[in-house]
């Protein structure tokens, strides 16, 4: 057979691009022809083989003449597979073990890439598996937190309120925010929650709902809604906030993921205070449309219960959305987007009309007070 080869030729010292013929029936002959013609006759008698090429995937026969060590690297695939069957047993054996150790590194060499690569991007894998799983993570994570963190972190607010001197104890808009909560108290659902209704001194249009029933509503608020029903569609809202845990929820995704992650293992006992320190801004908070939707539908459920008209959340969103002044915080923070509007209205109209029970409140005084009151701020 034949092929061709690089020869290391020790006494010109150089590598150089041959040809061979391979004889193996006669007289076993290795005879190497360089470009110029320039033969070189070795018995396969006097050769060693070796495993050759920076890859350990080529062969190397050597033999020793006149005193010097030549050397014929062999790095075609088809060629040594001819090689392997054609040559003595004893050679053929080495090759062929070679080849097996070859074919058995490469595949090791893949498999460690592989592996490489994904333990490379395992951090990756993991932050996309967090984000897609986010809110089953976080469900499980509330599943596993007791009411009554709820509770203290509530508490916390309102101990917060209190020192900051802006709660208003008494008053129209007092009275007023007292009266709306008597007619929602009797249909709050069973829960280890202390419901607080409070006023606190603000311009901005603004209310919020804490966890575990701490309900604040600014002064700013009370100047600019144009009735009561109005106050009462947005307690309504709040307090369903309040009952689906939603604050916690959002509470729990400003903290992150990773906080969560580490929750669902086992709530650490410093939960209530972690959480409490998240919610310095509570008023600020934003909910989810889906989180906006519910408390939408739930609250416009609590006023057909308390028999108050469902028309007062829709008509106080419209009347901010179509205000060309500053966005108030309230739009901020519960969007009411043209989407949003026609599914409440959609949502009033499938419940048909319900009995009424007018609320017995002089609003003008309530919104007199409010705006007096945001003017000495």
């Amino acid at each position: 057979m034949t092929g061709t080869g690089l020869l290391h030729d020790p006494v010109s010292g150089t590598t150089r691009r041959v040809t061979f013929d391979c004889e193996t029936k006669f007289q076993p002959t290795l005879r190497v022809v360089d470009k110029s013609g320039n033969s070189l006759d070795v018995a396969l008698a006097d050769l060693s083989i070796s495993r050759g090429g920076w890859r350990g995937d080529a062969i190397t026969f050597v033999w020793k003449q006149e005193a010097h060590d030549w050397a014929l690297t062999v790095d075609d695939p088809q060629t040594i597979a001819n090689l392997t069957r054609q040559l003595p047993a004893p050679l053929s054996s080495s090759i062929e073990s070679w080849q097996k150790n070859s074919r058995r590194g490469t595949r090791w060499s893949k498999a460690a890439l592989v592996a490489g690569a994904v333990i490379a991007l395992l951090p990756i894998f993991v932050i996309i598996a967090l984000f897609v799983m986010r809110d089953r993570i976080i469900d499980a994570v509330i599943s596993r937190i007791p009411t009554s963190v709820d509770a203290q972190i509530g508490d916390q607010m309102h101990q917060d309120l209190s020192a900051s001197g802006k709660l208003i104890k008494d008053g129209p808009g007092v009275d007023a925010l007292r009266e709306v909560s008597r007619r929602f108290a009797p249909h709050l659902p069973a829960q280890d929650f202390q419901f607080r209704f409070e006023v606190v001194n603000d311009a901005s249009v603004n209310a919020y709902a804490a966890p575990g029933g701490l309900v604040v509503v600014h002064t700013g608020l009370l100047a600019k809604a144009d009735s009561a029903d109005q106050l009462a569609g947005v307690l309504g809202h709040e307090i369903v906030h309040v009952t689906r845990r939603h604050s916690l929820r959002q509470l729990i995704y400003k903290l992150g993921l990773s906080t969560a992650a580490r929750w669902l293992l086992g709530v650490p006992d410093s939960a209530a205070d972690t959480l409490a320190g998240a919610a310095v801004n509570l008023s600020g908070l934003k909910f989810s449309r889906d989180q906006e939707s519910d408390a939408d539908a739930g609250g416009v459920d609590l006023l057909q219960k308390a028999r108050l008209p469902a028309a007062g959340l829709h008509s106080f969103f419209r009347m901010l959305a179509e205000n060309q002044e500053a966005v108030p915080a309230i739009l901020s923070t519960h969007p009411a987007d043209a989407d949003r509007m026609a599914a409440l209205e959609k949502l009033v109209a499938e419940r048909g009309a319900w009995e009424i029970e007018p609320l017995t409140i002089d609003w003008s005084a309530v919104r007199l007070d409010a705006q007096e009151r945001t003017k000495k701020q």
